[in-house]
């Protein structure tokens, strides 16, 4: 190369080739920048050049290389000293330099560029390919380099975009929400608050948090000391019941929820959740208030009941016992419309007796709180007998299931069979022979037992109303009864912890189906064992 030829002036490239490694070429000869710049050439880079040590610290400031080659020997600054001062800047630490020189590789020069952080030597006379390969390698690895940095970038910045989107929409959920969501120092500072949370105690919507401590919210401050140590033991409380008071003097009922955080270098918080459950505390007021008044109402029935059922019973007793006496007595000294008279006076006080005898059994059912062993197969023999004379008038057939033992009250479970097979019979077809079945299945955790019949049937709309008291469907004329048998039934299942229901249409029978737990589920019910 001609010494007087121009080494091209160094390159500062124009925006578009952004996209271009740079490498930096350190010379003071001008026809050495210029052919390596010419070997360099075919490679996807942007060459800038410099002649002296001092303007390549000019352009490291300025640019980020992909690799620098430095001449070791130069006037003024040579290749190690640039080398030292271009370490020493952050931002060209890391750059790769590749040191050229005209010295024997076994110059102890070598020893010294390898500690000021050279990656390689290249020795003259500099072979193009080998130059060309070795830079070529720190250009593609800068490219690699630079697309993750790019990628990390727009991973960093698509984060960034994506947690201030959740932060946005957190907030907006936050401010719809009709629950309180506070957080507070674990003094009790305020710290912020959604709006619900100002609703809920009264704070204007602009008004400072930072001038309200939670402690101030409760009717009695101490109960704010006693969570704040259960906190601290337990680190979270959930759905705690406590009344606090508005900043307008209002005290309502709250439900919080409180966790205690701790995160080391941010120190530690409490965040909660509060909800206004004064209306629902004062309707479970209102309904416990109202269940205990009808628990007294019913009481005092069943009691008033008992005693007038009680009390009558001895003049009814005598109101019988002399219409039959003078029924049998004086009936031939009574005209036609006397003896009509005297009937009705008789078959009224029997009715009367047996009403009076129903209410007072209604009245006793729940009064016993033992419960025992009953063997329900020996049980449904005494109904049975009991029944006989009304089985043999109508000539009934009887299927039934062998019975298992169940825990509840003899005399109860008696009246429930009794009363079911005895309507079974009762209310039959003129025109066929009443067939009743008593059935029983063991489910999960009941037995279930039903009694089947043929008869009349009941129409749907009174599947519910036959198990009030007094509800009767027929005249007395047609059917005898005082309508308080079913009432009793349904009774005497509740008291056990079970239920009874009814399948039925007219025409077509009735299964009337009751359950009774396989243990004692009743509440305050005891068990005894029969003997």
């Amino acid at each position: 190369m001609d010494p007087d030829e121009k080494a091209p002036e160094t390159h500062v490239e124009a925006a578009g080739d952004d996209a271009l490694a740079k490498v930096l070429l350190v010379d003071d000869r001008e026809d050495k920048l210029l052919a390596i710049g010419l070997v360099l050439e075919p490679l996807r880079a942007t060459v800038i050049t410099a002649r002296s040590g001092k303007e390549a610290l000019r352009l490291v400031l300025q640019h980020e290389f992909a690799v620098i080659l430095l001449d070791v020997s130069m006037p003024i600054m040579d290749g190690f000293e640039a080398a030292a001062l271009i370490r020493q800047r952050k931002s060209s630490e890391r750059t790769p330099i590749i040191f050229i020189t005209a010295m024997s590789a076994t110059d102890t020069h070598a020893t010294r560029g390898y500690s000021l952080g050279a990656v390689d030597y290249i020795y003259a006379p500099v072979l193009p390919d080998v130059l060309r390969a070795k830079v070529g390698v720190f250009i593609d690895l800068f490219e690699r380099s630079r697309e993750i940095r790019r990628q990390a970038d727009w991973l960093r910045q698509e984060a960034e975009r994506r947690a201030l989107n959740l932060e946005t929409r957190l907030d907006g959920l936050l401010n719809r929400l009709n629950v309180g969501v506070f957080r507070s120092t674990v003094e009790g500072q305020l710290i912020n608050a959604n709006p619900a949370f100002r609703r809920i105690f009264g704070i204007a919507a602009n008004a400072d948090l930072t001038g309200i401590n939670i402690a101030n919210l409760y009717q009695q401050t101490e109960e704010r000391s006693m969570l704040v140590q259960r906190l601290e033991r337990e680190g979270r409380i959930q759905d705690h019941h406590v009344r606090q008071r508005r900043v307008d003097g209002a005290v309502i009922w709250a439900s919080l929820s409180k966790t205690l955080v701790s995160e080391t270098g941010s120190g530690r918080w409490i965040d909660g959740l509060v909800e206004d459950i004064t209306t629902r505390k004062e309707a479970e007021a209102a309904l416990i208030a109202k269940s205990e008044e009808l628990a007294r109402s019913n009481a005092e029935l069943e009691e008033f009941a008992y005693i007038a059922s009680h009390d009558l019973q001895e003049p009814l007793r005598m109101v019988a016992s002399y219409s039959s006496l003078v029924a049998d007595r004086y009936a031939a000294v009574l005209d036609d419309k006397g003896r009509v008279f005297l009937g009705h006076l008789v078959e009224g006080a029997k009715r009367m007796q047996n009403l009076v005898r129903d209410i007072l059994a209604y009245s006793k059912v729940g009064k016993s709180t033992a419960l025992q062993e009953v063997d329900c197969e020996a049980l449904i023999e005494k109904v049975l007998y009991n029944l006989q004379q009304m089985i043999e008038d109508c000539g009934a057939e009887i299927r039934r299931m062998p019975l298992p033992t169940v825990t509840g009250d003899p005399v109860l479970i008696g009246q429930i069979f009794q009363n079911l097979i005895g309507n079974a019979l009762k209310f039959r077809t003129k025109d066929a022979r009443p067939v009743v079945a008593i059935n029983v299945a063991q489910g999960e955790r009941e037995w279930r037992f039903s009694v089947t019949d043929n008869g009349i049937g009941i129409a749907p709309e009174y599947h519910e109303r036959i198990f009030r008291v007094f509800q009767r469907l027929h005249t007395a004329s047609e059917y005898a009864g005082t309508g308080i048998g079913l009432a009793i039934c349904r009774k005497a299942i509740e008291h056990h912890g079970g239920t009874i229901t009814l399948e039925s249409e007219v025409g077509k029978g009735a299964t009337f189906t009751f359950a009774i737990p396989l243990a004692a589920m009743r509440a305050g019910a005891q068990v005894a064992t029969s003997v």
